[in-house]
């Protein structure tokens, strides 16, 4: 009997009891395969190099290297580069019919870019807004109207006609393009005292805030990607670009404040189409005045006869706009 115990009592301790078996040990983990490795194309600064005609003097080696800064930056920024050209589809054409009537480089389009990416509704911490970025005294100076209800800066037509004919101001005062890109960035009164204490006349030798630097050789980066954009990885299929905005302009005329709810309604739309075709109205009505308005395309007519018959405004204002149609002016 004892040795019955024994027995079970030895095989219990080498696991025979009725304990759990021990695991036999896992079969050696085969090892992943490493990744291979993956090696992003570099993009080089091209050699050569002119904005608005005029060379940039890239065999100075800080001038080379603060466009490369920029180059990199614009060229690795993939979301929003690709916003530029989409972007850049709708607005350029228009920015470059106004350039060739002007007789102005067309390389002053990249401008809008490098201020606003082509946003209407962008603005800064200082105060500028729009396409191209305006201060309010600088806007006003150029005849486009800002206050809280009507802000022309958000309008692009009006907003390019005003940064053309400051581009060309500043040009007539500096004689050359880089000096008054750099002028339409920081003011030319800062550009004046900086020439003045440094004796340079070159942007490109001439110190200046940094900011300021940067932006004209951004615009220069700018140029470099969307002259080419395949080149540096940007393959977007031609039906993802944005096409230009479709509408029809309309004028009228209103005694007394109107709802934009209401000029919506006379076209057969809604609010907010309004709006996006017509940034530049800041709330829900617009003032007494005299207006050039974006309505959806093809409901133009509608507009005029919702008008004509008072529908819009109150009763009173209608003989102006019979006046106006038939001199041709609506």
């Amino acid at each position: 009997m004892a040795l019955i115990a024994i027995l079970i009592w030895g095989l219990w301790l080498t696991g025979g009891g009725c304990g759990p078996a021990t695991a036999p040990p896992p079969p050696p983990k085969e090892e992943a395969p490493a990744p291979e490795a993956r090696h992003l194309p570099y993009f080089r600064v091209p050699a050569h190099m002119t904005l608005c005609g005029e060379a940039a003097p890239l065999h100075d080696p800080m001038i080379r290297e603060n466009l490369d800064r920029e180059f990199t930056i614009v060229a690795w920024s993939r979301a929003q580069t690709t916003m530029w050209i989409k972007r850049a589809h709708r607005y350029f054409p228009e920015i470059e019919q106004k350039l060739r009537k002007k007789l102005l480089p067309l390389d002053l389009k990249y401008v809008v870019l490098v201020e606003s990416d082509l946003r209407p509704k962008a603005k800064s911490p200082a105060g500028a807004a729009g396409f191209w970025q305006f201060m309010v005294p600088t806007a006003q100076r150029f005849q486009l109207k800002a206050d809280d209800k009507v802000d022309e800066r958000l309008e692009f037509g009006a907003s390019t006609d005003a940064a053309l004919q400051y581009l060309q101001v500043l040009h007539r005062l500096f004689g050359n393009w880089a000096l008054a890109l750099a002028a339409y960035n920081c003011g030319e009164g800062r550009v004046q005292k900086e020439i003045a204490a440094q004796g340079v006349n070159s942007f490109y030798h001439l110190s200046l805030p940094e900011e300021t630097e940067r932006y004209v050789h951004r615009i220069l980066a700018a140029k470099i990607i969307l002259e080419d954009p395949a080149r540096y990885g940007y393959h977007i299929p031609s039906d993802q670009l944005y096409s230009p905005l479709g509408y029809d302009e309309v004028e009228f005329t209103a005694a007394q404040e109107v709802q934009v709810r209401r000029l919506a309604e006379a076209c057969g739309s809604y609010y907010k189409a309004i709006k996006t075709l017509n940034p530049w109205i800041k709330g829900v009505t617009l003032p007494p005045g005299s207006y050039r308005l974006k309505v959806p395309p093809g409901t133009g007519t509608r507009f005029k006869e919702a008008y004509r018959q008072g529908r819009i405004v109150p009763p009173g204002t209608g003989t102006r706009f019979k006046e106006a149609y038939r001199q041709g002016r609506i």
